[in-house]
């Protein structure tokens, strides 16, 4: 059962797929956007991942912070779907390690912003028929 933090089965699947994720974000015209990212960090009820340019998604987030990430298990045809509020790291400490990681990925710069996504609804994309319904969410 989920409860108001990230599960370990989405902790160990985001680890297995070498921990990238898909962010979903809207533009000012109302289009939506993907774009891969690595998962800096996993605290509690976030999911902490680092824009290393000013791009749509840097953009896209400052604008609207409405968010979505999908973790897919490419072998299994599964994964989750996070959903929440984007918000800025300032945290120095935090930046640091992001910093340093982005670094060991070979990024040649560090990142220009640093953001947790508070999961506020986690849905599974396997297909079937209860992934319509929420595995988590704070809103019921």
């Amino acid at each position: 059962m989920f409860l108001n933090q990230i599960d370990d089965e989405i902790v160990h699947l985001i680890a297995k797929e070498g921990n990238v994720v898909v962010v979903a974000t809207i533009d000012a015209l109302g289009m939506p956007n993907i774009s891969p990212r690595y998962v800096m960090a996993v605290l509690d009820d976030k999911i902490v991942f680092a824009d290393a340019y000013r791009n749509k998604t840097f953009t896209n987030i400052r604008r609207w912070p409405k968010v979505t990430v999908a973790v897919v298990d490419r072998v299994n045809r599964g994964g989750f779907q996070l959903k929440g509020d984007a918000e800025e790291i300032t945290d120095p400490e935090l930046i640091s390690e992001c910093t340093k990681k982005l670094k060991e990925l070979k990024f040649d710069s560090g990142p220009v912003s640093v953001w947790a996504l508070i999961v506020k609804e986690i849905y599974s994309i396997k297909p079937s028929e209860s992934s319509k319904l929420p595995l988590f969410s704070v809103y019921s």
